[in-house]
């Protein structure tokens, strides 16, 4: 697996209670630890860009995703230099849907070290933070998409959380002066319903440690609206994978951020293989759901929608399981997967009224 992935999509952090302060240092697990604690998958490359599957297209065409509405005002050459960005989380995400009704605007920069990292927008969802960022360097000179790849410390209430993370990292104008971050972390287990004080830590914005600084943000959100407006539709379906181990797909869930299918599992070993869902709606339009985070601990995960959401006018679809081995040794996917069981139908449409 891509090493600049990898950190990026498994960048779980423990070994503290709850009284630490965010402040203090992260112990990283290894990539065994990772793999028997919480696992965030699958590695996907997109128009030579790098993401982790969202819910929707977040490699996307910058272009149509920026608005440049002038210079950030300042006193020195070096921090003109920076470009003030408009982009929202709803377009960084490649939605639809602005997402106005659930989003916070942080829209803060933070400066150190010579680069400027932005935080723009921010949404909390089931058990999830999703937030939108950009680097800069004051010198307004260009980066290497290699060069960037921020490593946050999340704190909720004081409290510092596990926080499994992934996203997407693409440039943001032509000129390859501003790069562009989607990502998500993983609060798993932890509530995040009802108005929360967030802080988000970067001590160094590159994989090997270089670019030290300390970027920190804080600001507030609340899940409770985004999981009001949620459509739940069980499903309990129950799959046997080639080891023997029972997986049941649970509930199906959407809402305008994202898609997901949860599920749960009789045993850890789940986590030996790769799980893909295909739906298929009544005009043959397919649909699919990667598998996005698996808690071998607690030993139940979910998949989400990627590329394209079931529409809000659907009434059924066809659902089918598909399974893949995990590498064991050279940690390359296989896209080999094979379907595994009967296809289900489940009927998508909202109830009138809501």
């Amino acid at each position: 697996m891509d090493k600049k992935i990898y950190d990026m999509a498994n960048n779980i952090v423990t070994g503290f209670s709850e009284e630490e302060n965010a402040e203090q240092d992260i112990r990283k697990l290894t990539e065994a630890e990772t793999g028997k604690y919480m696992h965030n998958f699958r590695k996907r490359k997109k128009g030579g860009k790098k993401s982790i599957p969202g819910p929707g297209k977040m490699a996307v065409c910058a272009a149509a995703l920026l608005l440049i509405v002038g210079t950030a005002a300042a006193s020195s050459e070096v921090h003109a230099a920076i470009e003030r960005l408009q982009w929202t989380i709803g377009s960084a995400l490649g939605l639809q849907k602005d997402l106005e009704d659930y989003k916070e605007v942080v829209d803060t920069t933070v400066m150190d070290s010579g680069y400027a990292l932005t935080l723009h927008e921010v949404v909390a969802s089931e058990e999830e933070l999703w937030i939108n960022l950009s680097v800069q360097k004051e010198d307004g000179t260009p980066l290497s998409l290699d060069e960037i790849s921020p490593d946050g410390i999340i704190a909720i209430n004081g409290k510092r959380i596990y926080a499994g993370s992934g996203g997407g990292i693409h440039y943001l104008n032509e000129e390859k002066t501003a790069v562009g971050m989607e990502m998500h972390y993983s609060s798993d287990g932890v509530d995040l319903t009802g108005e929360k004080d967030y802080q988000i830590i970067f001590r160094h914005l590159d994989r090997e440690g270089k670019i030290k600084g300390n970027w920190t943000f804080s600001f507030t959100a609340d899940a409770s609206t985004l999981m009001a407006d949620t459509l739940r539709i069980p499903l309990e379906k129950t799959f046997t994978l080639p080891n023997g181990i029972a997986v049941t797909l649970t509930e199906f869930t959407s809402n305008d951020l994202e898609q997901r299918i949860f599920y749960t599992a009789e045993a850890k070993e789940a986590i030996d293989y790769d799980l893909l869902v295909k739906a298929i709606d009544e005009e043959g339009q397919e649909y699919t759901f990667y598998l996005s985070q698996f808690n071998g601990k607690e030993k139940k995960g979910y998949l989400r929608a990627q590329d394209t959401r079931i529409p809000d006018g659907i009434a059924h679809v066809e659902m089918t399981l598909y399974t893949v081995a995990m590498p064991k040794e050279n940690g390359k996917m296989s896209n080999d997967f094979q379907p595994l069981g009967d296809s289900f139908m489940v009927e998508v449409k909202k109830p009138a009224g809501i």
